[in-house]
C-alpha cells in the first residue's frame, strides 16, 4: 500500500540517455496504481502523455521523482521547496551525492520508497539576494551554494565579508563560496573547504584562491546572515551564481546577502541509506 497518491516525474532536460530509465519508472508507477504527472522536462523523452509545468507538479503531487544527476535535483529542489513536496532522486548522472536510487536493480529501492520504506531527511536551502544602490535587484534559492567569482578574466577581486552585521574581513581573492552542508561536498570541497554532515545546522564560508596565507574557511551557524560587499575599485568582472545554474553579473559596491531559506527541502532516501558510505564511494576513500 503506497503512502502517496500522485507522483510527478522530472527528468534531465533534452537528454535522451535518461529516456529508458524514465520509461521504466513511468511504467512501474502506473502499475502500482498511482496517478503520474509528467513535468515538461520529460517532453520528447516518453512520447504520448501530456506534460505540465513544474509549478503544477508542486500544487498537485505529493511526491516528485527526479531522474538525472545532482544538477537535475538541484533545479527541482529550488522549484519545489516552497510546495513542500518531497523528492526522490534516481541516478542517471556521474557523482550522485543526492540522487541515490540506482536504476540498475530493477528499481526495487524506488518500489520500497513508494511502499513507505525510506529514510526521510530535511536539508536546508539558501536564500540569496543581490542589492544594488539600496534596491534588491535579484533573489534566488540555492540547495548547494552561492558563489561570487570573477568572470572570464584572470583577475582577483576585493570584497568584504560581514556576518550578522559584524565585519569579519576584507579579502582579495578569486571569489567566495557560501555553502550549505549539502554543498560542502561540491565546489567548496574542491576549494579546500570542510565536509559538513548534512544534518548539522551550519553554513560554510569558503574563499576561492585567496591572496593570503592566513585565510581559512569559516563554519558558522545556519541562522547567520552572511553579507558580501564588492569593494573593488576597478571595473568589476564578476558574477553571483546560485547552484552553478543561476547567473547574475555584478557591479562595484553590490551587496550579496545569504541566509537560510524559510523552508527546508525534503529528501527521501532508500531505507539502507548511509551518508558515510556515499562519501566513501563517491570520493574513492579506502
Amino acid at each position: 500500500m503506497s503512502n502517496f497518491t500522485k507522483v510527478g516525474l522530472i527528468a534531465k532536460s533534452n537528454d535522451l540517455s535518461v529516456s529508458e530509465t524514465l520509461n521504466n519508472v513511468y511504467n512501474l508507477l502506473k502499475k502500482t496504481g498511482l496517478e503520474v504527472m509528467l513535468d515538461s522536462s520529460t517532453r520528447g523523452l516518453l512520447g504520448g502523455p501530456i506534460t505540465v509545468d513544474i509549478e503544477t507538479i508542486g500544487k498537485e503531487c505529493d511526491l516528485a521523482v527526479v531522474i538525472g544527476g545532482d544538477g537535475t535535483l538541484l533545479h527541482a529542489a529550488r522549484e519545489l521547496v516552497d510546495a513542500d513536496v518531497p523528492l526522490v532522486g534516481v541516478n542517471r548522472g556521474r557523482l550522485g551525492f543526492l540522487v541515490d536510487v540506482s536504476p540498475e536493480d530493477g528499481l526495487h529501492e524506488l518500489v520500497n520508497i513508494i511502499e513507505g520504506e525510506y529514510q526521510h531527511e530535511e536539508r536546508l536551502m539558501l536564500h540569496c539576494q543581490l542589492a544594488r544602490r539600496g534596491e534588491i535587484v535579484h533573489q534566488s534559492l540555492a540547495f548547494n551554494d552561492m558563489v561570487m567569482r570573477t568572470k572570464n578574466v584572470l583577475q582577483i577581486i576585493e570584497f568584504e565579508i560581514s556576518i550578522n552585521g559584524s565585519f569579519v574581513l576584507s579579502q582579495r581573492a578569486d571569489g567566495v563560496i557560501v555553502a550549505s552542508p549539502s554543498g560542502s561536498t561540491a565546489y567548496s570541497l574542491s576549494s579546500g573547504g570542510p565536509i559538513v554532515n548534512p544534518n548539522l545546522d551550519a553554513l560554510v564560508v569558503q574563499p576561492i584562491c585567496p591572496h593570503t596565507l592566513s585565510s581559512r574557511p569559516l563554519v558558522v551557524s545556519a541562522d547567520s546572515e552572511i553579507s558580501v560587499l564588492i569593494t573593488e575599485k576597478k571595473t568589476v568582472h564578476a558574477q553571483m551564481v546560485s547552484d552553478g545554474q543561476v547567473y547574475n553579473d555584478l557591479q562595484n559596491e553590490d551587496i550579496i546577502e545569504v541566509r537560510r531559506h524559510d523552508k527546508p527541502i525534503r529528501i527521501l532516501h532508500p531505507a539502507n541509506y548511509d551518508y558515510h558510505h556515499i562519501l566513501r564511494e563517491k570520493l574513492n576513500w579506502g
